[in-house]
């Protein structure tokens, strides 16, 4: 329910908040999305585990955008836009790393729950 609601927010956050604002929001619920489904592919990590490794992938995949192999998998495949992105932003960076810290609160309020 966790990822259903963050691809949903990430949504509406894409269509419904501009700019600068809407962009870090997007970025963030990326990073949460990557820690929620590390959490139900690997449960007994830890929540720091979690929000760590789903920090250090989005931050990789905005990397490897400066590689030019995101656009060429996009130009291949256009849905892979969703995942890989297509160009480099340095503020998505900011939003990866708070959305780290939010997946690390979510994943610790949602295991306190269970």
């Amino acid at each position: 329910m966790a990822a259903l609601a963050t691809v949903g927010l990430g949504i509406a956050a894409e269509r419904l908040v501009p700019g600068l604002t809407g962009d870090l929001l997007g970025s963030a619920l990326y990073t949460v999305l990557l820690g929620v489904l590390l959490a139900l592919v690997a449960p007994r990590l830890t929540g720091l585990v979690l929000a760590t490794a789903a920090t250090v992938a989005s931050i990789a995949v905005e990397l490897l955008q400066l590689t030019g192999l995101s656009a060429a998998a996009v130009a291949a495949f256009p849905p892979a836009a969703w995942v890989l992105g297509t160009t480099f932003a340095a503020t998505d960076l900011l939003g990866y790393l708070l959305g780290g810290v939010s997946a690390l609160v979510l994943l610790r309020v949602l295991r306190r729950a269970s």
